[in-house]
């Protein structure tokens, strides 16, 4: 009985030792994720930091740029219109793209600053959609997004009672950003991204200036009633050779006829506004930002900046 007392006892032992054990194993292999978890935080963190200090340098680059410039006159075949590939910095890269802004149509300049409608705009942005076979009352919609008033505006004006089924109200004020467009009603998707590349969203002094050195065929086509695509082609081709470098250039010696019948606060050569978009990447971290300058001078006054998808 004594000997089986004893063995008894060792066995009780024995247990308790290999529990403690694997307690100890099971605290070891968590501590040791907990610092591995630790240890890759950090790393992000330390990624992450590098990304945006590589896309802050970026676009201090792209400012220096634009400084530079001459101001004269803005064209495609100047160093800041030219493609911008990616470069490696350490173990990155960074890659970036500057636009003009006055290449695109704004849509802010449908209403004005005390939020009455601009006529002129409004038939602009017309052609646009028309030219690009989107439905025209998406516009009224658009301008009774923006107008201050409550009175539904042309055949496809939606106003308070339009968005009574969706979490917030209609807004009555100009856009902030381009992909607001998808809160009001009729827009979707596909037609944002027909937009994108024609028309931006930027503070309003009326008219935004079309650059005539810059713009697409799209934009240039909607600035008045029967200008012919040939024409506008045509003209795109002979800017290529040699930037306008007056407004009046453009139809001097009877050329452009065509370019007569937009009213001339719509034509110019001269940007006032630019958008730097500049994305850096390290390893498994990317950081991308879209920065919406206005030019005064040789002085940049930076308009909107926020983080974006990508390039």
């Amino acid at each position: 009985m004594r000997y089986q007392g004893k063995n008894s006892e060792r066995g009780v032992a024995l247990v308790m030792v290999l529990s403690l054990v694997a307690l100890v194993a099971v605290w070891a292999v968590q501590s040791a994720d907990e610092d591995w978890i630790s240890l890759r935080r950090a790393e992000n963190m330390q990624l992450l930091s590098k990304t945006w200090l590589a896309v802050e340098s970026g676009q201090a680059l792209a400012m220096r740029t634009l400084a530079a410039d001459d101001a004269s006159v803005d064209s495609l075949d100047e160093e800041w219109a030219l493609d911008w590939p990616a470069f490696p910095v350490d173990d990155g890269e960074i890659a970036g793209h500057i636009e003009d802004a006055n290449r695109y149509i704004n849509l802010n300049d449908l209403v004005d600053n005390s939020g009455k409608l601009n006529k002129d705009a409004v038939a602009v942005v017309k052609r646009l959609f028309a030219h690009l076979e989107l439905d025209m009352q998406l516009v009224d919609a658009l301008v009774d997004w923006m107008d201050s008033d409550k009175t539904p505006y042309g055949s496809g004006g939606t106003e308070e009672s339009a968005y009574a089924d969706q979490p917030y109200r209609i807004k009555n004020a100009p856009l902030d950003t381009l992909p607001e467009l998808l809160l009001v009603r009729g827009f979707d998707r596909d037609i944002l991204n027909k937009l994108t590349k024609v028309v931006m969203v930027r503070p309003s002094k009326g008219i935004s200036g079309v650059n005539i050195n810059t713009a697409p065929a799209a934009v240039l086509l909607s600035l008045a009633d029967n200008i012919s695509q040939g024409d506008v082609e045509a003209m795109i081709q002979q800017r290529e050779s040699a930037a306008f470098k007056s407004v009046s250039e453009l139809t001097s010696g009877g050329l452009n006829v065509w370019a007569t019948k937009i009213k001339p606060v719509w034509l110019v050569t001269i940007s006032d506004a630019f958008v730097i978009r500049v994305e850096a990447r390290f390893a498994r971290a990317r950081w991308a930002e879209r920065m919406l300058v206005a030019r005064q001078g040789k002085k940049f006054q930076v308009l909107s900046r926020r983080k974006v998808a990508g390039l």
